[in-house]
């Protein structure tokens, strides 16, 4: 069959917001072939042209739920590939809705390997339903990993941890020189899967919901607290304080420390009064995580795990790493030995 493109989607901007008199309207209903399509020599599309197309993916199954929404398994017929469905529930807030568009958007402009892909947003009007498609990962996130590890009563594997976050930090330093910051860093967010092409295994980093623009961020005043109390910089739990990439290099290395260790740093206030986990991420310390580390380890390597660690979760941006990969290159050093 010949294919055919209306020739409502050939009409220059200008012209199509005209009135179409009602005896040409029946006539621009039928279908045409454009003249690229029969003469080789014209093959341009006019600036300004739409075009459009219907997307059908067919959903396999439910894969996960969250409060904003469900996540399902979904195959693309067209392309051939499974692909994951975000579809956002209708009585979540507006100020919610916003954040699940820009999940997509940084989704779609981030090109990196450690950074999940978002190929498409889409919106039905009346309805309030608006979902996503993105690249399917199978797998677990990390924080179900730790967890799984801790009901077994072992630690995870020194050499997955690395693995982890070396690809988790080159991502931060990826959306960092982006001039984006994430500001929702946790395990639950980094997402251990598995390349469908090569079975490498691969990390991923989820959910810039919340990221913040350094480029615009003096148009946006936030009104509530941004970020998960278990892993946020001491700068984000009060408002008014500027807030940097070094924020996110403080959530990673809380969450280093809870990965290599089975706790959290601030374990005892896990489940308490809110403020009290607050007022502990701005003015408390805690053990080093040399004290919980399996005893198998060489003690170069423990000694130089508790410097990590020190240095990145510092109550004081200035005395933390400068950036990412200064954080992921000296993790990776002292593993070496």
């Amino acid at each position: 069959m010949e294919p055919v493109i209306p020739e409502s989607l050939l009409r220059r901007p200008e012209l199509a917001r005209q009135p179409v008199p009602l005896a040409r309207r029946a006539e621009q209903a039928r279908p045409v072939t454009p003249s690229w399509l029969i003469e080789p020599k014209d093959d341009r599309l006019v600036a300004g042209t739409m075009l459009a197309h219907t997307k059908q993916y067919r959903v396999e199954g439910c894969i996960g739920e969250g409060g904003m929404g469900w996540v399902y398994k979904a195959w693309d017929p067209v392309l051939e590939r499974a692909v994951a469905l975000k579809v956002m529930k209708p009585d979540v807030p507006e100020s919610e809705r916003e954040r699940f568009r820009y999940e997509a958007v940084w989704g779609a402009r981030f090109c990196h390997p450690s950074i999940a892909r978002v190929y498409d947003l889409v919106g039905v009007p009346g309805q309030g339903i608006s979902w996503f498609v993105m690249e399917f990962l199978p797998g677990r996130d990390l924080g179900t990993l730790m967890r799984r590890a801790k009901q077994r009563g072992t630690h995870m594997p020194l050499r997955m941890i690395a693995d982890v976050f070396r690809q988790i930090l080159s991502a931060l330093q990826y959306s960092h020189d982006c001039r984006v910051v994430h500001r929702d860093v946790k395990p639950e967010n980094m997402f251990v899967t598995r390349d469908p092409n090569t079975r490498f295994v691969t990390s991923k980093l989820l959910d810039f919901g919340v990221a913040l623009d350094l480029s615009t961020a003096g148009t946006k005043v936030e009104r509530h607290l941004v970020g998960d109390p278990r892993y946020i910089a001491p700068e984000q739990t009060e408002h008014g304080r500027e807030v940097d990439h070094r924020a996110d290099i403080y959530a990673a290395g809380m969450s280093l420390y809870e990965a290599l260790t089975n706790r959290h740093p601030f374990e005892q206030l896990l489940g308490g009064p809110f403020h009290a986990l607050l007022h502990a991420q701005r003015s408390q310390g805690f053990a080093p995580p040399s004290n919980y580390l399996p005893d198998e380890l060489p003690a170069t390597v423990v000694h130089g795990l508790d410097v990590v660690i020190a240095k990145a979760t510092s109550k004081d941006p200035d005395d933390r790493f400068e950036d990412a990969k200064s954080m992921r290159d000296t993790m990776l050093e002292v593993l070496k030995s």
